[in-house]
Formats: structure tokens, C-alpha cells, sequence
């Protein structure tokens, strides 16, 4: 690797490993869903990743990656008439889809609970959900924060080249931040 005259990365070097690792996290992610998943392939087709710095010249201070809102909840095993409830799969649905907000429609039941003086955002969020023992056959995913956690080190080994100690303890300090399943 290229060093400056402190012994350190170039920018430039930084900037090529930060988006080699970005590009591994994103692979190994649509190789996860490709492998542990029976749909369309849309979610693995269309994961992307940024890596953003402020000019040409200055090191990368961000990496994102981007997907469709389904991968939430695919991670979080919801989703295809499942929802999450005290940290359980179970079966049921939402009262208002993301759908049904995105085009501002309200079902008769939503209308009967704002009318009942439930907010909106009580509305948006409240679940109905099945008391049956039926079979759950969904299932949590880890698709990317699995890869992301097992290459953390290598991100923030990088960073400590370049910009010493401190960095490293920042990375670790906000690793969830960065992560689908906040804890």
C-alpha cells in the first residue's frame, strides 16, 4: 500500500479499499439472498452501495448501502402475511400497508379507528394479527448485517491506517447505526 510521510494510507489508497470493501459487503449480500431466498431475485438485483466523500481529493467519510424497503423485512422475517409482534413472527397484516399510506387510503377499518380517536401514527403502526396455533413458514433473514459485522474489523483496520487509533473506536462505537436490526 501507498503511504505518506507519516506512514499512513495516501487518500487515494483509503478511498479504493474503503470501496473494495463496500463492493465485497454488497456481493456477499446478493449472494445470501440468491442462496437463502425462493423469490423474484428483485431485492439481490437491486442492492447498491455509496461510498461518499466530500471532494475528489478527500477520504471517504460514508458508506451506504441502498435497497428496497422489502429487505427490512425480509430481515426481520415479516412481510407476505407475517408481522413481527413482541419480537415473534406471526401471522396477520398491518391495518394500513405501506402501500395504502404511500397512496393515502384508508380501508373502512382504518377509518372506523380514527373516528374510534386514534392518531394517525396509531393507525399507520397498529397490527392485526391471527390467535391460531398455525404454521409459521417465514423465517428471519440476516442477508446483510451478517457480512457487514463479520468485515467491520477489516473497515475499521483501514481507517486506523489512516487516520490512526481514534478512528477505530469511533467505527465500533456506531456499529449499529449502520446495521437493519437496531439492538
Amino acid at each position: 500500500m501507498e503511504q505518506d510521510k507519516d506512514g499512513l494510507m495516501t487518500v487515494e489508497e483509503f478511498n479504493l479499499q474503503v470501496n473494495k470493501w463496500s463492493l465485497q459487503i454488497a456481493l456477499a449480500a446478493k449472494a445470501t439472498l440468491r442462496d437463502k431466498t425462493h423469490g423474484t431475485g428483485n431485492l439481490a438485483n437491486y442492492v447498491t452501495r455509496f461510498v461518499d466523500k466530500t471532494s475528489n481529493d478527500s477520504p471517504a467519510y460514508k458508506v451506504k448501502f441502498q435497497f428496497d424497503r422489502y429487505g427490512v423485512f425480509r430481515a426481520y422475517g415479516a412481510g407476505r402475511g407475517y408481522v413481527i409482534l413482541n419480537g415473534q413472527i406471526v401471522r396477520g397484516y398491518r391495518v394500513r400497508s405501506v402501500r395504502d399510506i404511500q397512496l393515502k387510503r384508508y380501508s373502512s377499518l382504518a377509518s372506523r379507528m380514527l373516528q374510534k380517536g386514534y392518531s394517525r401514527q396509531e393507525v399507520n403502526t397498529a397490527k392485526i394479527y391471527g390467535e391460531g396455533n398455525s404454521q409459521i413458514l417465514r423465517t428471519k433473514l440476516d442477508w446483510i448485517d451478517i457480512h457487514i459485522d463479520s468485515r467491520v474489523e477489516r473497515l475499521a483496520d483501514l481507517c486506523q491506517e489512516y487516520y490512526g487509533d481514534e478512528a477505530a473506536k469511533q467505527i465500533l462505537t456506531h456499529l449499529d447505526k449502520i446495521k437493519i436490526v437496531k439492538k
